[in-house]
């Protein structure tokens, strides 16, 4: 008879000790799972899995999974203005210095910078005032370093130079092309630091977007329309589909007709964005005969659809956790065609650039446009294009 082979035994006696960055270990979990999916998307017990920890491991740590989102947002926020701080103020190299640290905070961030979509919806006011007491000093901070080397700016520009800087030094959270971090810091930091050269049009006043002509008389595009404006002002988890049906007029069971699914309205949403970003970029080169032409005109009808279609970008940009996982990588990979075919025509003009490169100019680019379209009130579509263009074309852009 085969003798079993002794396995050793923890002795009853003594107590096994958790590894002393175990609650590390879990906000560095939670920040990325939160950041891809979305607070209402993501389970404990999964967090607790990626740890690899059981679930009441996991909450003798935090008593429930708000506890976790709020102090993963607000290291995230705090680790920022941590690193904002190391970099003495007044000084004519300051802008730079900061740059540096928030695109390679951003780079570092990669995984976890998502968070920043959720905050103003999920967190409490208490919270909100963490992040957004950082985002305020952020922007304060690079508003007056920008303002030391440019002083001809007024309030308005500086301003509005100080988000687009920002939103290009902040957009590596925002995609995940591949540039090794140094060459990537050193990339964006450039484009962001060129915007100060831009001559920015005259502010005008926008007139917010009257509805005119007919609605729609096809229900299911009655039922998007509505769904998307409810979305945008509500939040995807806190609209029902009777929100919806009475929104547009008709039972909750005329929607079932056209939608098995609150997430199959959303999704066909995202669609609708995509599809028509798709159409703007076939109509832009349809129009052009150069690679230059084709960069202007593309971004151009990019921005037209982000200042007319602001419900349906930011259902995209903070909802789109709450997609199957399928329609997501759907969606995610049109998106990055879309990118390489704007990034493509962007070689062709600057050849020094490689497509790598290219690909990040222009997710820094099309945040800009995002992220001032969202502003209230936006700028006009002619000074984000004059910033836009400046960080694909560089100091190219007046050639």
């Amino acid at each position: 008879m085969t003798a079993r082979p002794q396995t050793s035994r923890p002795d009853p006696g003594v107590r096994r000790r958790r590894p002393a960055d175990r609650r590390r270990m879990i906000v560095d979990a939670a920040a990325k799972a939160f950041s891809d999916g979305g607070y209402h998307a993501v389970r404990l017990d999964d967090i607790a899995e990626a740890v690899g920890i059981s679930a009441p491991a996991l909450y003798r740590h935090f008593p429930n999974k708000y506890a976790l989102f709020a102090e993963t947002t607000a290291e995230l926020a705090t680790g920022l203005r941590d690193v904002l701080d190391t970099v003495p103020e007044g000084s004519p190299e300051e802008l730079h210095a900061l740059l540096e640290a928030i695109t390679a905070t951003s780079f570092d961030n990669r995984r976890r910078g998502g968070l920043y979509r959720w905050e103003s919806r999920y967190l409490e006011p208490a919270d909100v005032a963490i992040v957004r007491d950082v985002v305020v000093h952020q922007h304060r901070r690079v508003r007056a370093a920008a303002r030391r080397l440019r002083p001809s700016l007024n309030d308005s520009d500086a301003n509005l130079v100080a988000a687009a800087i920002i939103s290009v030094a902040a957009s590596p959270t925002t995609h995940r092309a591949a540039l090794p971090a140094r060459e990537a810091t050193a990339l964006m930091s450039g484009a962001a630091i060129g915007l100060l050269d831009v001559g920015l049009p005259a502010p005008t006043a926008r007139e917010r977007p009257t509805v005119t002509g007919l609605a729609p008389a096809a229900k299911r595009e009655v039922i998007l329309t509505e769904a998307i404006g409810l979305f945008a002002a509500r939040g995807f988890r806190d609209v029902t589909i009777e929100d919806i049906a009475h929104a547009a007029d008709l039972p909750a069971s005329g929607v079932y007709r056209h939608f098995p699914s609150k997430v199959a309205i959303l999704e066909a949403s995202f669609w609708r964005a995509t599809d028509r970003v798709t159409s703007a970029i076939a109509d832009a080169l349809a129009a052009s005969t150069t690679p230059r032409e084709a960069i202007v005109a593309i971004l151009a009808a990019y921005i037209r659809l982000s200042s007319s279609t602001t419900d349906l970008i930011s259902i995209y940009e903070t909802e789109i956790g709450h997609t199957t996982p399928e329609a997501r990588a759907e969606l995610r990979n049109q998106q990055r065609i879309t990118v390489d075919e704007f990034a493509t025509w962007l070689t062709r003009d600057r050849e020094e650039l490689s497509l790598s490169q290219a690909r990040f100019l222009v997710h820094a680019a099309l945040d800009v446009v995002t992220d001032l379209s969202r502003q209230s009130p936006p700028p006009s579509p002619e000074r984000i294009e004059a910033l836009a263009m400046r960080i694909l074309l560089g100091p190219h852009v007046a050639d």
